[in-house]
């Protein structure tokens, strides 16, 4: 009920609705990111989650976040751009989470390497999960599985996970 009202006040006020797009548009940017790796293209997908948000923002009947909405969109632009050809530019390759120094570079190296090992239902569990600290209930609806099926393959997900970092220590 607070989400439809939300919605409603979302629809008629343009203030409310650009508050709203600036609230979210860097966890979307995020969560894009962390898919595509490429700057420039996880821009373009954000902003192509977003006007497919804005078109379909008067038919969304469904109850919940809204927020889980646009992650359920920007999902989907990831897909389909996946399915698209297209060309990568050498400065996009990567980009730094951290502020470009080389300490913890080992750890972040071997976590890299041991996310990209696990299956993509599994990076995508842990994704929402501790970078976009979304809740399980959202994470479910995101990923549309029951909440006891999430919670179930992410514990196997941070158990795969442990096991893949094994006992590696870092000076």
């Amino acid at each position: 009920m607070f989400e439809q009202k939300r919605l409603q006040s979302l629809i008629c006020d343009k203030d409310r609705l650009d508050a709203f797009i600036r609230e979210n548009y860097a966890d979307i940017y995020r969560y894009c990111f962390y898919h595509v790796g490429e700057k420039d293209l996880a821009q373009d997908i954000t902003q192509e989650a977003f006007l497919k948000f804005l078109k379909g923002l008067e038919h969304y009947e469904e109850y919940g976040k809204l927020k889980n909405y646009l992650y359920v969109i920007a999902r989907n632009c990831i897909r389909d751009s996946f399915r698209k050809p297209r060309e990568t530019a050498l400065e996009d390759a990567a980009e730094p989470f951290s502020d470009g120094g080389l300490e913890g570079l080992p750890a972040r190296v071997d976590l890299s390497r041991a996310l990209q090992s696990l299956e993509p239902l599994e990076r995508e569990l842990l994704l929402l999960r501790y970078e976009q600290e979304l809740k399980l209930r959202d994470i479910a609806r995101i990923l549309q599985l029951p909440v006891s099926t999430a919670r179930y393959k992410l514990k196997h997900a941070e158990k795969t996970l442990k096991a893949r970092l094994g006992a590696t220590t870092y000076d």
